[in-house]
């Protein structure tokens, strides 16, 4: 009897998974004292983070930009970040030959360290983050968040660090937040399918919806306008009145359509995101249509909708693990692209990537790069509720070939989200004059 309720209890949910870590940690202790771990890279194999002896003290290259992305290894408080994510094969690795050193894999990022760097130096001054990917692979080039901290001070500073709010936690890809009219590049897939772009709005500067009175951005009113004139003017009230024409549950489906709401599992996080129409109340479907609502999205995710916009409607799966070689200089795992749902028709698509690169247009963006490309774009503040904002700017470049996705935000601001145009374009002439 006693023997079978020991069997039953290593099949109790939760019971084999603790055993499993305990004997992984267990494990690893072990190799950390035999295998010098292994170096995380950057894609064009500069060196991020690296150790010179087994269990020895591991040295950081970037130790601001990288620390809530890449995190630490420390024989005090563990791992964090990539470096616990991927510390299976960065503990140790097949080897071969027995006289050689033994080293744990090592593992190259698809982010490009020098425009890590610079995307961290651009927004450390305040609260926000900066998202660079590639639209037509899905790899992630940059993700800088601020604030920070010193990743080599970790251990002599650990309750200092602690003390500092947000800085274990990446505005990037973990903290969701009111998206504002950024989000209307989703609304727009819903008013384009819809087949109502064309049909006028009496845009008077507000809109009274159960009692509630909406107002446009600083109380604007823009007269009778349809589609294209309402998104490059960022109209509220337009896109209230259309998400109300065509009803709760047409946007809550396109919402859907580009994973809001549902946990995405990428290869070094989860992303989650919050979408609720609630009963599809007038006035929670009128305030979603400009991203208010009870709509909270990652900057990583705005990305991922931008991206799939400017691929022709083919959303696909950011992705940050280029490779990873062992001891033996063998390449064990790669990276590859990898299409994750289809947004919208190609018809589609083409709509919103004009009216985006007219809006880029009447922000005053600035053309990048030696070739003088023009950035298609979308602004968005939104209101917290307690006096600041959330700064937002989508943006894709060449607006008439994508090959670059950049999307920031600032939080807790009394700025809009037009004044982040000089980290974007910066981060653009970077990208084009390097290619």
């Amino acid at each position: 009897m006693i023997i079978s309720l020991v069997r039953v209890s290593a099949l109790l949910p939760g019971v084999s998974e603790e055993a499993d870590k305990k004997k992984s940690q267990a494990k690893a202790k072990v190799y950390e004292k035999e295998y010098v771990r292994g170096s995380i890279l950057d894609r064009n194999g500069n060196t991020i983070a690296f150790s010179q002896k087994p269990g020895g003290t591991r040295t950081y290259s970037h130790p601001y930009a990288f620390s809530n992305l890449v995190g630490y290894w420390s024989k005090i408080y563990g791992t964090y970040g990539v470096e616990k994510t991927m510390n299976d094969v960065l503990v140790h690795s097949d080897c071969g030959n027995r006289d050689q050193e033994k080293r744990g894999a090592d593992v190259t990022l698809t982010i490009d360290a020098a425009l890590q760097e610079q995307a961290y130096k651009d927004i450390k001054k305040y609260k926000g983050s900066v998202v660079v990917m590639n639209a037509k692979t899905g790899e992630l080039m940059a993700l800088a968040s601020s604030p920070t901290f010193n990743v080599t001070e970790i251990e002599e500073k650990w309750k200092e660090i602690n003390e500092k709010e947000g800085v274990f936690f990446s505005n990037a890809y973990q903290n969701p937040v009111a998206p504002g009219s950024v989000f209307k590049l989703v609304t727009s897939k819903e008013i384009i399918e819809a087949g109502i772009e064309k049909e006028e709005v009496e845009d008077t500067g507000s809109l009274k919806v159960n009692g509630q009175t909406i107002r446009n951005y600083g109380g604007k009113a823009y007269g009778s306008i349809a589609y294209r004139e309402g998104f490059v003017k960022s109209s509220n009230v337009y896109f209230m009145n259309c998400a109300l024409k065509l009803g709760g549950l047409r946007l809550y489906k396109t919402g859907k359509s580009f994973l809001l709401g549902e946990d995405i599992s990428l290869d070094f996080a989860t992303l989650h995101s919050n979408f609720d129409l609630k009963d599809y109340e007038d006035n929670i479907v009128a305030t979603t249509a400009f991203g208010q609502g009870e709509t909270l999205v990652t900057p990583l995710q705005m990305a991922m909708i931008t991206q799939s916009i400017a691929n022709d409607g083919e959303m696909l799966k950011p992705y940050l693990f280029k490779s990873v070689v062992n001891g033996k200089g063998k390449t064990t795992q790669e990276g590859k692209t990898e299409k994750l749902v289809k947004t919208m028709d190609v018809d589609t698509a083409e709509e919103i990537k004009e009216v985006m690169k007219e809006a880029g247009e009447s922000y005053g963006l600035s053309e990048v790069g030696e070739q003088g490309y023009s950035i298609a774009a979308k602004t968005g503040t939104a209101e917290r509720g307690d006096g600041t904002n959330n700064a937002w700017l989508v943006t894709f470049a060449p607006a008439d070939d994508p090959q670059y996705i950049i999307v920031a935000n600032r939080l807790k601001t009394t700025e809009i989200g037009k004044t982040l145009a000089p980290v974007v374009e910066d981060l653009y002439d970077t990208l084009f004059d390097h290619e």
